[in-house]
């Protein structure tokens, strides 16, 4: 097990792929159309798990948003908040950035501190290429650890975000009431994609 995120235990499970059609495709509201192509790049490559129309989270982190899909219908968006260092990528336990890449939900439930907890598969594959040529280059210690328990949960204080102050170690946050509303649309292998732009 990892460690280093805002989780209290890490859940691994596996499923095995099953790809599906999804949904035909209606107007949308443009503020999500940049989302909707990221969903649809993700959905031609990630496997579904044999959910007809998965849900897929996009997060922004220069805009701090996070837009919610069901298929290829944007559902909803919600401010959020990152880690305390939300311009770069994660590397290394402890260095409270976000980390960039395509995620899965691999357990939720209740948190007494944080409302709810959606914990992601962090560190994926990708995450510990790059950690290994980071530590290849020099750019990080060589006993550096690549830290885990990252996932998308509420907030001791809505007060922080609402001032939009990034406060976590590295997850993402959104208002309590928020997190409770996105935790019923969200079910292990919903895709999660965190992107810097």
């Amino acid at each position: 097990m990892v460690a280093g995120g805002c989780a209290k235990k890490q859940v691994v499970t596996k499923a095995l792929p099953v790809v599906e059609e999804m949904e035909e495709e209606e107007e949308i509201d443009p503020e999500f159309f940049a989302d909707r192509e990221v969903v649809r790049e993700v959905l031609a490559r990630e496997s579904t798990w044999g959910v007809r129309n998965p849900t897929v989270l996009v997060v922004r982190k220069q805009t701090r948003k996070m837009s919610v899909f069901k298929g290829m219908k944007p559902i909803k968006s919600y401010p959020v908040v990152l880690g305390h260092n939300p311009r770069n990528d994660k590397m290394v336990q402890g260095d409270r950035c976000t980390p960039e890449g395509v995620y899965r939900v691999v357990t939720k439930y209740p948190h007494a501190k944080w409302s709810k907890f959606i914990l992601l598969n962090y560190p994926t594959k990708q995450n510990w290429l790059k950690f290994a040529e980071a530590k290849r280059r020099g750019q990080i210690p060589w006993n550096a650890q690549i830290g885990g328990d990252i996932g998308i949960h509420g907030t001791e204080s809505d007060y922080k975000n609402i001032l939009g102050e990034n406060w976590t170690f590295g997850c993402v946050a959104l208002k309590n009431k928020d997190v409770d509303e996105l935790y019923r649309l969200v079910q292990t292998g919903s895709i999660v994609v965190i992107k810097r732009h």
